[in-house]
């Protein structure tokens, strides 16, 4: 698990400033949802997290180190997609396998991990499925899986609800956050929506127009909106 701290951070695009001296940290195991409206800056700060941009100034720092400069690889974040980025062509397995294939990690190993994670996500009887006949909400928890089978110390989410209907938004919502306390792992998750911030998160931030207008638990966000 990891403690997750921003100082300071500033992106541009040209002349647009996309986020200004924003600071806030995140506690180990921490659910920590960053909300606001779409084109506030939440994804540009997801993607400088996760080290596919790169801030014109401040700081990112994981356990006490200062990872800015460290390329995606190197960081330990997982990312769970809008679009689950799930292979079409692999089963339940294969996807889940494909970051330990690349970490040349022991068939043996691969296994039982891949076993664990899917006794966690509730997927064991589909192991051997093809993704694309899974339900949403399936996919949504393969997605899942295969960032936590890999053992990172961060996990983003980047709306990754969003393009499930709302009675299966509800449900994946509660099985998303009986997951996340499951695990353990300190979660950030970028949504425009209110509700899933409130109803999910230990702490929400506020993101409007590059800044950080608010930072807070549910309820005190909650009665200031």
């Amino acid at each position: 698990m990891a403690n997750l701290r921003i100082e300071n951070l500033t992106k541009k695009f040209d002349d647009h400033v996309v986020l200004s001296d924003i600071n806030f940290n995140i506690g180990q195991g921490e659910f920590f949802s960053i909300v606001g409206p779409s084109g506030c800056g939440k994804t540009t700060l997801l993607r400088i997290i996760a080290g596919l941009e790169f801030p014109d100034s401040g700081k990112i720092i994981i356990n006490g180190k200062d990872i800015t400069s460290l390329p995606p690889q190197k960081r330990r974040i997982g990312i769970v997609f809008q679009n689950y980025a799930l292979f079409p062509n692999m089963s339940v397995y294969d996807n889940i396998a494909y970051g330990l294939r690349i970490q040349k990690t022991d068939k043996t190993v691969l296994d039982s991990k891949i076993n664990s994670v899917l006794e966690i996500v509730s997927l064991t009887h589909k192991i051997h499925n093809s993704v694309t006949s899974l339900s949403g909400g399936e996919q949504q928890r393969v997605s899942l899986a295969r960032v936590i089978v890999t053992e990172p110390e961060l996990i983003l989410f980047d709306e990754p609800l969003s393009n499930l209907d709302y009675a299966l938004r509800i449900e994946t919502r509660n099985e998303l956050k009986r997951l996340q306390r499951d695990v353990g792992i300190t979660s950030v998750y970028v949504t425009h929506d209110q509700t899933e911030a409130l109803a999910l998160s230990d702490r929400v931030a506020v993101l409007n127009k590059g800044v950080v207008q608010q930072t807070g638990s549910p309820d005190d966000v909650y009665y200031c909106l």
